[in-house]
């Protein structure tokens, strides 16, 4: 028999940290509690994972859907099964249908005998429409800070989706002098990388009570997959050490699939994210990928002249041929009353003028693809598209732009000149832009871009947009800190677009909605469970069938030793791991397996009672 101590270091376990995720065992089987997504006027996507129990052979699960009109389910109006197993991480996502539209639903799941918490949802309005709200967020770096945006959001109960622009989640590594840590302990590179990462983002209770009181809208940008992607690769990726790219986006888009309540819209095309939605006559939501589906190589070196005859080539592209005939066509068949464009980075110019030349600053934005840029606004001139506004994220700074590039030449006083207006809603925790950081302050960037009528560099939160028939209208929020977990935050300044205008006015203050604009918040609920409150939890293992090595996502409530054995099927012990002190919350482990014969094991985490799981060694 082997006995190992597992220390803390770069191959079995990551260093401890002070502020590390905590698990509501009490939700057990449902750690990651449930969430909805993509909402039409007929159904909703509904999600859960049900994390697998000690002693699960690993065949499938049974779980049972129901969506009530009450949140008693005295009303069930649809209902179902499904299953789920290792393949799809244990992950559910079913698509209920046979709703109404423009209401609010309550759901839930059953398995393995327990309930899952209860989840409230809605269908989108069909017909005529007089107003709509939704929170607008992205750049959610969980070691960056804490998601005090996403509880402030919640508990405003004013608004009827949340509309992610994408870097839902980050593929760094850790670092010691973050505000939390994350898993595994390096930046993401395999499936079971991703997955694990995801399930660690999912722990997060700010971010499952958004997800269990509103229905989610989201598109990814780069760092789902790695920093400033491309069609064919990325900055943050490389081949010679991280194998092919294309290997790592196939990982990113299994687990995005797996973990996001996300409609696909071509099932045989995984990489499709772009799509639409009608909401009554009041608007159309078309969603854009402009960072992987057929995006050009970012120009490098930095600041670039806008005259530079590489930045004007034609041939590059943020949309690719198949992805801007569909949104051509979306645009100009479009017959709401509003056309608005979720997509990921800032079509706003954003320039500095040094010696006598104009350069940009951001090449990963639309600035480094002008030509493709210039395209979109004369298809909107050309065609008379009215009431288009842009909404964005991923520079993790607030903008509100008029978009100036005609029809002629833009009058900053008049707002004659700009095509369109846009929104770039602040990141929830991910640092504020560097490429800013020396160069400007909010004075000095409206000087040189006087089409931009509001920003703000240093402040995280998210943007609240309310729409009408006359007007659609963003306001700022920013929560106090992000440094700890607290409630708190102020408002930013508030602009406006006016029906049949294409430039933005200031508004006096935020729109407040009506107080029963909503029914109640789903509470959080503590669910009974067996588990012994203060005993380690396994939260996954990956993979499983294993090689070399498992993946060991543990929960201790305590800091406390833990010991991991390995047996046969008989109950032969094969390894013992001891695991040092640890801090209380989720940590991740290697457990060696090479040496051991193909076939079961049994693994037991021993605490007050001994919890034993199955895997396979390959």
């Amino acid at each position: 028999m082997r006995y190992f101590i597992l220390w803390a270091g770069l191959l079995f376990a990551q260093p401890t940290h002070p502020n590390r995720a905590y698990v509501r065992t009490a939700q057990a089987p449902f750690l990651h509690a449930v969430a909805s997504g993509d909402p039409l006027a007929d159904r909703v996507i509904l999600w859960t994972r049900v994390t697998p129990p000690e002693d699960w052979g690993g065949s499938t699960i049974s779980v049972r859907w129901e969506v009530s009109e009450d949140f008693q389910f005295t009303q069930i109006v649809a209902s179902g099964t499904a299953e789920t197993d290792a393949s799809r991480d244990y992950t559910v996502k079913v698509d209920a249908t046979g709703l109404q539209p423009n209401r609010w639903y309550y759901y839930r799941f059953e398995a393995l005998g327990t309930f899952s918490p209860i989840g409230r949802t809605r269908t989108l309005p069909s017909g005529s429409i007089s107003r709509l709200r939704f929170a607008v967020v992205s750049c959610s770096d969980y070691q960056n800070g804490f998601y005090n945006a996403y509880e402030m959001i919640t508990r405003r109960n004013d608004i009827d989706f949340v509309l992610h622009l994408g870097d839902y989640i980050y593929e760094y590594g850790p670092s010691q002098s973050s505000a939390r840590q994350v898993e595994p302990p390096r930046e993401i590179l395999t499936l079971d990388d991703y997955r694990i990462r995801y399930s660690h983002y999912r722990l997060d209770s700010s971010l499952q009570w958004l997800h269990q009181n509103y229905p989610v809208i989201a598109v990814w940008d780069d760092h789902e997959l790695t920093n400033d992607a491309w069609s064919a690769g990325a900055e943050n990726h490389s081949p010679d050490t991280e194998g092919p790219f294309e290997v790592r986006r196939a990982a990113m888009l299994r687990a995005y699939h797996e973990w996001l309540p996300f409609r696909a819209p071509d099932p045989a095309d995984s990489l499709r994210l772009w799509r639409s939605f009608k909401l009554g006559d009041l608007a159309d939501l078309i969603l854009l990928d402009t960072r992987h589906y057929g995006r050009t190589q970012q120009l490098s070196g930095g600041f670039i002249n806008v005259n530079d005859p590489a930045l004007n080539d034609s041939n590059r592209t943020l949309l690719g041929a198949l992805q801007r005939q569909w949104f051509y066509n979306q645009l100009k068949g479009s017959t709401a009353n509003w056309r608005l464009i979720g997509q990921q980075v800032m079509v706003a110019p954003m320039r500095a003028s040094l010696l006598g030349n104009t350069l940009i600053l951001n090449p990963d934005q639309w600035d480094g693809y002008p030509v493709e840029r210039q395209a979109l606004m004369d298809t909107i001139i050309q065609n008379n598209i009215q009431n288009v506004v842009v909404l964005t994220g991923d520079i993790h700074t607030s903008w509100a732009n008029d978009l100036p590039f005609g029809p002629g030449p833009y009058n900053n006083a008049t707002g004659a000149g700009s095509t369109a207006v846009e929104f770039v809603t602040p990141s929830v925790t991910a640092a504020n832009a560097a490429f800013l950081q020396g160069f400007a302050n909010p004075s000095i960037v409206k000087s040189q871009n006087p089409h931009v009528k509001y920003v703000d560099l240093t402040s995280n939160g998210y943007l609240v947009i309310d729409v009408t028939p006359q007007r659609v209208q963003g306001d700022w929020y920013y929560v106090n800190t992000i440094a700890q977990p607290a409630l708190g935050e102020r408002t930013g300044e508030s602009w406006y677009v006016q029906s049949g205008e294409r430039f933005l006015r200031r508004a006096a203050s935020p729109v407040v909605a009506p107080s029963s604009y909503n029914p109640p918040l789903v509470p959080r609920t503590e669910q009974a469970s067996a588990l012994v409150a203060s005993d380690p939890l396994v939260v996954g293992v990956y993979p499983n069938p294993a090689q070399d090595f498992l993946t060991l996502q543990l929960y201790t409530p305590l800091a406390q030793s833990v010991e991991i054995l390995l047996l046969t099927l008989e109950g032969k012990k094969v390894a013992t791991y001891l695991l040092p002190i640890l801090s209380a919350g989720t940590h991740y482990y290697q457990v060696p397996l090479d040496g051991l014969a193909a076939g079961p094991f049994l693994l037991q985490v021993k605490g007050q009672r001994t919890h034993t799981y199955r895997l396979i060694k390959r």
